[in-house]
């Protein structure tokens, strides 16, 4: 039986087939079809394309509603910087600071791209390897957060199931604005030791809406549960 590639493999060839224009057409379709699930993957990646590839990801992602897809697209909708007196360096991949009419058009772009160019300059994190989690990763996320993006959701909650509570202040603070009620058996470990995790259980319970009687709470072992309610007395 032949060995079938994970979806994240697929979406990664997709992205990557977006920069040649005889397979883009292709592309566009059936990432079209994989829809919000190639959000993630796009997120990572999506500072390496060209601007043909760029359109085109945006194209593929034109159905997407979903808050992060709506963030991508912000980023990707972003006009190129034309000619002027730096076009003798147009090859280099270095980013442009936003103008003043673009920061004001869309508060907080300029972090958050700047966050997701820190991502992918640092290695992927490894599940069950908390030396692969950097504080400058934390940094990233806590700046993304700031920024109201969820595009790198899915690495914060890894990175607070991974690491050791002694270094997870920043990836707490940044659960607390962003997170929702995945977080919550994470945060719940963590609690007991950092003020930070049980302040962002009660953000996220106040955001979400979660009370005792949540089914999210119900679902966890008693001793989260316990703890979690300890969390949220007051609010």
């Amino acid at each position: 039986m032949p060995i079938v590639a994970s979806r994240g493999r697929e979406i990664q060839r997709l992205l990557d087939e977006l920069a040649d224009p005889k397979r883009r057409t292709g592309a566009v379709m059936r990432l079209r079809s994989l829809g919000s699930r190639v959000v993630p993957h796009a997120a990572a990646g999506w500072g390496r394309l060209d601007p043909s590839a760029r359109r085109a990801l945006l194209e593929a992602l034109r159905e997407v509603d979903t808050a992060d897809a709506k963030g991508l697209k912000k980023l990707l909708g972003r006009p190129e910087p034309g000619p002027g007196k730096d076009s003798a360096n147009s090859a280099s991949p270095r980013r442009e600071p936003p103008s003043e009419s673009e920061e004001a058009a869309a508060p907080g772009a300029g972090a958050e791209a700047m966050a997701l160019d820190t991502f992918r300059a640092l290695p992927p994190p490894r599940p069950n390897e908390r030396a692969s989690i950097s504080r400058e990763r934390g940094e990233a996320h806590l700046a993304l957060a700031r920024a109201g993006s969820r595009l790198a959701r899915k690495d914060l909650l890894l990175s607070l199931n991974t690491l050791d509570a002694g270094r997870t202040r920043v990836y707490c603070e940044a659960a607390g604005l962003i997170g929702d009620g995945a977080f919550m058996a994470p945060l719940a470990r963590i609690a007991p030791v950092r003020e930070e995790a049980a302040k962002a259980l009660a953000e996220i319970a106040i955001r979400e809406k979660i009370t005792a009687r949540s089914k999210i709470l119900r679902d966890l072992d008693e001793p989260l549960r316990l703890i979690v309610a300890k969390a949220l007395v007051g609010i």
